[in-house]
């Protein structure tokens, strides 16, 4: 009953975080429900071995960045068998959306979500994780690296987004 109590406990105080942080690796709804219940399902059965050296909450975001990771590893291994297999008329498929000439604040947001889909996995845990209003102490605890190392990647990150914002790069780094 204790392991309940505590579990309950910690997933009410953090459930808002951790869906955040699913949402800044899974864009579609139904698959971000999957893997949030499954960061539940690993949390649930890793809070025995949970020791206390650091926060629950940093233990619990470490355990969704991990389950995430996993998540984002396998649909890639997928849609590449996916993609292998599959025969598509290029022709069909227009090279290039256009773009509206005046893109409200929604459109600014989905853009914003496209260019940060296209970071690397441990830049998409810094931006979820600084999202979060986590200190920098917290992340370096999250992501075992140390504090210093966070600023530095949260500065370039900041800084290729709003190159990649304003149509300067396409790639990440």
């Amino acid at each position: 009953m204790q392991k309940e109590a505590q579990y309950k406990a910690a997933v009410e105080a953090n459930k808002d975080r951790l869906y955040r942080i699913c949402c800044c690796y899974v864009r579609d709804d139904e698959a971000r429900k999957d893997v949030f219940q499954e960061v539940l399902i690993h949390l649930w059965k890793g809070l025995d071995s949970f020791e206390g050296k650091s926060e629950i909450s940093t233990w619990m975001y470490r355990i969704a960045v991990n389950t995430c990771l996993g998540y984002v590893r396998t649909e890639k291994r997928r849609r590449r068998l996916f993609d292998e297999n599959a025969q598509v008329d290029h022709e069909t498929i227009p090279d290039e959306i256009p773009d509206s000439n005046d893109p409200g604040p929604e459109q600014d947001l989905e853009r914003l979500y496209g260019c940060i889909d296209q970071l690397q996995p441990l830049q998409k845990t810094l931006v979820s994780l600084y999202l979060e209003d986590l200190s920098t102490t917290e992340m370096a605890d999250v992501l075992g690296i140390s504090e210093a190392n966070v600023r530095v990647k949260i500065h370039r990150i900041k800084k290729q987004l709003k190159e990649m914002m304003n149509g300067e790069s396409h790639g990440s780094r």
